[in-house]
Formats: structure tokens, C-alpha cells, sequence
């Protein structure tokens, strides 16, 4: 029974779990002493670690949980460190050091101050053209200094990002898009494929939508678990695998999501961290298309990781 048992463990573990583990030792990089409870969440039980930080973690393939969920039972917590569960979150976690110690040189995007990098701005008449942004396109861009942030929230933020990442400017009232909804955006043609990659920054606020439960909360947590959060950041949200995570850096709770949707013709992989601070939700959401993942992914996922409110 235990064979049969394990066996189970390791087909749920073995297709999900490259991607998922990857995402999970970027949230533990140790860029600051924390508290030293780490808990991973599996379907149906939960093994803790000693480590430098306090994160939660749960992850999902919509395909097999279900099926699963009754067999592993309490299985995940009393086996999984002893079947090589920890050698593996201990290996990506050096595999996802060694890419971003290879990487190029981060520098930090701070809301309300100048972009440590040039921005890049549509040239006159090319500010309403619609489809790819090209940010290599210099018939249509050109090169300025700008300032960052402060379009749609107030509350201050940074992250770091390679320098060859972008700021879009100038656009709907001097800010990084057309419509007006986002903070910020950074765009990079670095990773090829067929579109480029793309981190923004926004409050999560869209005109087809007039509630806001987020607003005037102190703390992401009082909207539920990431999972809950997630029914209400995004109700329609369709995905066909996650994994998420939460972690809390100097008194602020961060929900993390790596998303993945089937689809061949738009960015359908997504990191993501979300905070509410001060009564106020921001986000901060990479993008890649499935061309470019792979490439993009070590440094999306420190990327986003990096982010910080307030």
C-alpha cells in the first residue's frame, strides 16, 4: 500500500512541479532576514522547514487535482521530505540562483522618481498606432529621460529589473499605455519570440468594473487566501495550471501567482505579486509569451519577486 501510495506521489509531483518549484525558490532568495517558518502546501497536507522566511505556498494543476486529492490524503506531509521533495526545492533554488547571478545588471524602478534607464516613448503620430510594441522600432520610438509611477496609485513602490528593460512614457495623460490603467511598464525585445516581454504595475482598476473590495483594507489577507484573493482580483479568470504563494517582508503581505493559460496568440504566462497597502491594491504582473518563457522566466520570476510597496 505504501508503494502504490508513493508512486501516486511522484506522478502528481513530476509534471507540475519543474515550473512550480522554480517560481517557489525565487520567493526564497534571501534578500532580507525573515522569520524562519517556511510551510509548503500540497493538496492535502503540508511538510515545514527551517528556513530564513515565512511563506505559504499551495499549488494546482486543475487537470489533476481533483482525482488526487482523495488518494494522497495526509501522504504529502508525512513522505515527500523523506522521497526527495527537499532535494529538489533545494535544487532549484540554486538553479534559479545561478540564472539570475549569470544575468545582466539589475538596477531599481522606484515610483515618483527618474527611470535609471532611458524610456521610451512613441514618436508624434505614432502614439495612437495599435498592435506589438516594438520598442527596437525606432521609426516609431525614440529615446527620452522620464519619471516613473504616480499615473494611476499613489503608493510609492520599487522593483529591479535588467537595464535593458524599457519604461514606456508619454502616453494617456504622460503615462505608459493608451488607456490609462497602468503605473508602469516595462517592455524588452531581449528574449526573442514573438512578442516582447513585459512587466507593469497597476492598481487593478478597469472601467467595466465598479467594486473594489480592496479598497480601504490594511492587508491583502482580509480578502481570504492567495486562492480566494485570486476569485476576487479576477472572477473570470481561466487558467490551465497555477502555483501560489504568500510572504510577508517588513509587516506586508505579498500574494504571488505563476499562471499558465493554453493559447498561442498573446502573453499566456504570467508572474505576479499583489499588496494592499494603506487601503490600496498594486500590482505587479510579467508577461511572456510561450515563444520567449523559458528564456524569460529565470529573471521574470526575480523580477517580480523584487517588488516592493511602500
Amino acid at each position: 500500500t505504501a508503494l502504490i501510495a508513493l508512486l501516486g506521489l511522484m506522478r502528481f509531483a513530476a509534471a507540475p512541479l519543474s515550473s512550480a518549484l522554480l517560481f517557489l525558490a525565487a520567493t526564497l532568495l534571501p534578500a532580507q532576514a525573515r522569520t524562519t517558518r517556511t510551510i509548503l502546501f500540497g493538496p492535502s497536507g503540508r511538510i515545514s522547514r527551517a528556513r530564513t522566511k515565512s511563506v505559504s505556498c499551495s499549488a494546482e494543476s486543475s487537470s489533476r487535482l481533483a482525482s488526487r486529492r482523495s488518494s494522497l490524503g495526509g501522504l504529502v506531509g508525512s513522505t515527500a521530505l523523506l522521497f526527495g521533495l527537499k532535494d529538489r526545492l533545494a535544487a532549484a533554488d540554486d538553479a534559479s540562483t545561478e540564472l539570475s547571478a549569470n544575468s545582466d545588471k539589475f538596477v531599481t524602478f522606484s515610483s515618483g522618481k527618474p527611470a535609471p534607464v532611458l524610456c521610451t516613448q512613441a514618436k508624434e503620430g505614432m502614439k495612437k498606432r495599435r498592435g506589438i510594441i516594438d520598442v527596437s522600432d525606432t521609426s516609431i520610438f525614440e529615446r527620452t529621460e522620464c519619471s516613473l509611477g504616480g499615473y494611476v496609485t499613489k503608493t510609492p513602490y520599487t522593483l529591479k529589473a535588467p537595464e535593458y528593460f524599457e519604461p514606456l512614457t508619454g502616453y494617456f495623460n504622460g503615462g505608459p499605455d493608451p488607456a490609462g490603467f497602468l503605473d508602469m511598464r516595462l517592455e524588452t525585445a531581449a528574449f526573442g519570440g514573438d512578442r516582447p516581454v513585459t512587466i507593469v504595475v497597476s492598481d487593478g482598476k478597469t472601467p467595466d468594473r465598479k467594486n473594489y473590495p480592496w479598497i480601504g483594507k490594511s492587508s491583502i489577507t482580509e480578502l481570504g487566501n492567495p486562492e480566494e484573493f485570486l476569485k476576487v482580483f479576477a472572477p473570470q479568470l481561466s487558467v490551465s495550471e497555477k502555483f501560489v504563494s504568500s510572504e510577508e517582508i517588513d509587516g506586508v503581505t505579498y500574494y504571488r501567482y505563476l499562471l499558465y493559460k493554453q493559447a498561442a496568440n498573446y502573453n499566456n504566462r504570467k508572474v505576479i505579486s499583489a499588496a494592499v497597502y494603506n487601503g490600496d491594491l498594486v500590482t505587479c504582473v510579467g508577461l511572456a509569451s510561450e515563444a520567449n518563457w523559458e528564456k524569460a522566466k529565470p529573471v521574470l520570476l526575480e523580477v517580480v519577486n523584487s517588488f516592493r510597496v511602500g
